[in-house]
């Protein structure tokens, strides 16, 4: 077995062998990166999914209560806490939070941040929010966010790797770019979260498993193996790779002149299992510290839960995938992409495919089935696909030049330059988020005094400035605020047909506020308005209405995706002085 700093130092050689060699991999990486780094910092200090904050939680809690509690109790305690145990995710935003304590040391700010490890779960743990600094949590999440600039990064030359493994450098450069003007993989890369590490390890394990196909090196399978498990750790919907390391065994096995006898390796596969296992188990702060409990529930009934958890309404399967692959890929790559699997598989089954892209091509089909039984999934669910379909795409057109050079020439320009300004205009709109644009108005606005008053359930879903003075439904709501905040998801009480929020009665209160009949009145609105209010979604189940999503890259997103600029419309309200003390919000 190879030892891992030899591992490490046979990485950084193939890394700089790449960019010395190919000319054009470091102008792609550089690229990579200023697309999935722009405007990194969008919605700091608040949030930009509930999740990015549930995870930046999870360590500074356990520091908290290891302050508490400097004992094995305390810090079992600190890192059992929380919603479902998140993995690896703890380590990374761990390491975040590492140089934010030692700023808060040498800045005498350090009890502002160790408070009591038994925080308020109201409004989303929003008093912690509030309480602490607004440069911490820029700090702690902007560190957060350029680790996962650096894993997309990390990915993009993943992508080059294994395309140029299975096929050449050409396919290479090609599915490299592709990946990189991938929208749905470049929102991912400006949230903090387990996603774009998962897709990174992922993707070593994939490009390990190519070269044991190719090569059968025993350290490759083994590297493979714990890669997986790293990926697994971060990330439970990267499980397929378990099955993947088998179907690369298979397909060695298949070259060895003792089939199917070469199938029966032990110690191969046990040693594989057990670097996995050992992987996972690391991976999992919350076991490591024996509380097994949350630990078990997350491996075996979390994704059991939200496979059936319905977060959005009821459609087709079909339906949720064209929406979202719409929405993260854009229409032309779409196209591209059920044109390049297709053509793939009647490869497959002519017997014409290497093994290397009959392997990519089983990792696609994988990762497309774990989300066949779901109720309904997110285009974050689906980021491990879009690597693999860039790769397939590219060796689609590449061996599609050799036939007909001028076809797939055109065919190449045309998807790139269509990809590039779904992405490029995704991208820039980062800079000009209504949500950040309404924080800043109201903390250039308010006073100090001055009470802002919002009905949503969680404060990531609104444009609240830090430090202010806020009344929401978890609390008491002040007689008479100076101001009301209305969302994207308080219209949604407007639209009759919502499969959500379905109350007659609060649709009646939020209209009666826009019609200006509860003594406040517009100031300033944030974001493109709905047509009368109301949010216009793609009807369930209907293709036709979903054709937009693949065409303006900033749609409308349901529950725990990120919230893109339809989602974050912002109406602010101010007291006109006639306000009833009787007043009494349905929420």
């Amino acid at each position: 077995m190879v030892p891992v700093r030899a591992l490490l130092g046979r990485a950084k050689t193939r890394v700089l062998e790449d960019l010395r060699t190919d000319p054009y991999l470091p102008a792609l990486l550089i690229l990579a990166a200023v697309l999935s780094g722009f405007w990194f910092w969008h919605r700091l200090p608040n949030l930009a999914t509930r999740d990015e904050w549930s995870r930046a939680l999870d360590p500074l809690v356990a520091v908290r209560s290891v302050v508490a509690d400097p004992s094995f109790e305390g810090v079992k305690e600190g890192v059992a806490w929380g919603r479902v145990p998140f993995g690896a995710t703890f380590y990374l935003f761990g390491l975040a939070l590492i140089p934010m304590l030692a700023v808060a040391v040498l800045t005498g700010n350090l009890d502002a941040i160790t408070g009591t490890p038994h925080i308020s779960w109201d409004f989303g743990h929003f008093p912690i929010w509030n309480e602490i600094p607004a440069w911490f949590w820029t700090g702690y999440i902007g560190l957060v966010r350029l680790f996962n600039v650096t894993f997309a990064v990390g990915s993009v030359y993943l992508t080059y790797r294994i395309a140029r493994t299975i096929a050449d450098r050409s396919t290479g450069r090609l599915a490299a770019l592709l990946l990189t003007l991938t929208f749905g993989f470049l929102t991912i890369a400006h949230e903090g979260g387990e996603d774009m590490p998962a897709l990174f390890f992922l993707l070593v394990a994939v490009y390990l498993l190519v070269r044991y196909v190719h090569t059968g090196a025993d350290w490759q399978f083994f590297a493979a193996s714990a890669a997986g498990g790293v990926a697994i750790a971060f990330k439970l919907t990267t499980a397929p790779v378990i099955g993947l390391i088998a179907v690369a065994h298979l397909l060695r096995a298949r070259e060895s002149t003792e089939w199917p006898r070469s199938l029966y390796r032990p110690r191969l596969l046990a040693t594989g299992a057990a670097l996995g296992a050992l992987t996972i188990l690391l991976g999992f702060p919350t076991a490591l510290v024996g509380a097994f409990e949350p630990f078990l529930e997350r491996i075996f009934g979390g994704p059991v839960g939200r496979a059936t958890h319905a977060t959005g309404p009821d459609a087709p399967t079909w339906w949720w995938f064209a929406r979202q692959y719409f929405s993260g890929l854009g229409l032309p790559m779409v196209v591209a992409s059920l044109t390049a699997v297709v053509a793939t598989v009647a490869l497959a089954v002519r017997r014409r495919l290497s093994a290397g892209r009959v392997f990519v091509l089983i990792a696609f089909l994988a990762f497309v089935a774990l989300f066949v039984p779901w109720h309904d999934f997110r285009v974050h669910h689906l980021l491990a696909t879009f690597p693999l379909l860039a790769i397939l795409v590219a060796a689609w057109l590449v061996d599609l030049r050799e036939r007909r050079a001028t076809v797939a020439r055109v065919l190449t320009v045309a998807l790139v330059v269509s990809s590039a300004a779904y992405a490029g205009v995704g991208a820039a709109g980062y800079a000009d988020m209504p949500r950040d644009r309404a924080a800043a108005w109201l903390d250039d606005t308010i006073g100090e005094n001055e009470t802002i008053e919002v009905y949503t359930r969680h404060f990531q879903d609104t444009a609240l400035p830090h430090g202010a003075t806020v009344t929401h439904r978890e609390g008491e709501f002040t007689a008479c605020p100076e101001y009301i905040m209305l969302t994207y998801r308080d219209l949604l009480y407007l639209d009759e047909d919502t499969y959500y929020r379905t109350s007659s009665l609060r649709g009646a209160y939020v209209r009666g506020l826009l019609d200006g009949n509860d003594s406040y009145e517009p100031v300033a609105e944030f974001g493109p308005r709905p047509p009368d209010f109301v949010p216009q979604r793609p009807t369930p189940g209907s293709l036709l209405e979903l054709l937009p999503h693949g065409i303006v890259p900033h749609v409308d997103q349901y529950a725990d995706e990120q919230e893109l600029r339809p989602n974050q419309y912002t109406l602010v309200l101010r007291s006109t002085g006639e306000c009833s003390p009787d007043r009494d919000p349905p929420f």
